[in-house]
């Protein structure tokens, strides 16, 4: 950083600055004091600015990917997961990859999740998504690309040789639209590991697996939980990594309570639903983020509340 020369700035104040004022001030007449004192302040204020102005860090200029070899360099720094589906249709998502190595001629991605892409042979075209970004195009958040080799494990693992990106573009994935919960007091979620292959409620009963602004007599860091949003189709639950690592997996099915605040009756009303988890990610070194998708809906069959009826979604 370039050392900053503190008496150029203060001749510099003195030369453009007070001096000036100064001539201002001797050419008044003394009757005119409030005036004067008036100068005084001004030429106060006018060398804080100045000094503001001088000192003031610079913005950093991040440059944001404006070509493909930037977006696979940019991916490849940042550790993208990457949602693999194949190119009849982005929406049949068939797995998870992170892009490990990148060449002029070639991408090299680790498989995460396996959930089809095992059926892929070499020369499948293939869409490859992940959060939005700006190029200088405008918004994109997939690109095309061809398998030149693959290999998956029998645990769900493996890697993939992929041409470099043919042609990057924005798709629309989300059918839901999602709202972000910012006071938690007026929703109580509650999951529990399981399936919804019985009318039986007894689950109720059991400690949560995860619980969201709702008592858990544990206290074993529920309280931090936070629920992130919801929208028709799933919820978004924040919690630690270490709780949610030692209970949960991505396709895991999961039994949910969301006791929610009707502002239209005000009063709180009980919703059901029965999912998978879909997604878990570090947001940062304290949360981990679960995404959990709806395939089932709940409704309770009498007042006593021991059966409920499940309907798909």
């Amino acid at each position: 950083m370039e050392k900053i020369n503190l008496q150029y700035i203060i001749d510099l104040i003195q030369s453009e600055v007070i001096g000036p004022v100064e001539k201002i001030i001797s050419a008044m007449p003394r009757e005119s004091m409030y005036m004067i004192l008036a100068a005084a302040g001004l030429i106060a204020l006018l060398a804080a600015v100045f000094v503001f102005l001088l000192l003031r860090p610079k913005k950093k200029n991040i440059q944001k990917p404006q070509r493909p070899t930037d977006f696979v360099q940019f991916f490849q720094s940042s550790g993208t997961i990457m949602d693999v589906a194949a190119a009849g249709g982005h929406n049949n998502v068939l797995g998870r990859a992170v892009l490990t190595a990148a060449k002029p001629d070639r991408m090299r991605l680790e498989i995460i999740e396996e959930h089809g892409i095992a059926d892929l042979t070499p020369t499948a075209e293939v869409i490859l998504m992940f959060p939005p970004e700006q190029s200088a195009a405008g918004k994109v958040n997939s690109f095309r690309s061809i398998i030149s080799s693959i290999e998956c494990d029998s645990d769900g693992g493996g890697r993939m040789t992929l041409t470099p990106p043919v042609k990057f573009s924005l798709v629309k994935r989300r059918r839901h639209k999602r709202k972000r919960v910012i006071d938690q007091q007026f929703i109580r979620v509650k999951l529990w590991r399981g399936r919804p292959d019985s009318d039986d409620t007894s689950f109720v009963d059991r400690i949560p697996d995860l619980a969201v602004n709702s008592y858990d007599p544990r206290s074993t860091g529920h309280e931090e939980n936070q629920v992130i949003n919801i929208s028709n189709g799933g919820i978004g639950v924040g919690s630690s990594p270490e709780l949610v690592e030692s209970k949960f997996n991505v396709d895991d099915d999961v039994l949910i309570s969301i006791f929610m605040f009707n502002f239209r009756q005000k009063v709180f009303k009980p919703y059901w639903y029965a999912g998978k988890i879909r997604s878990i990610e570090i947001m940062d070194g304290h949360t981990c983020r679960v995404g959990v998708e709806f395939t089932t809906t709940g409704k309770m069959r009498d007042d006593n509340e021991q059966n409920i009826d499940w309907a798909s979604i």
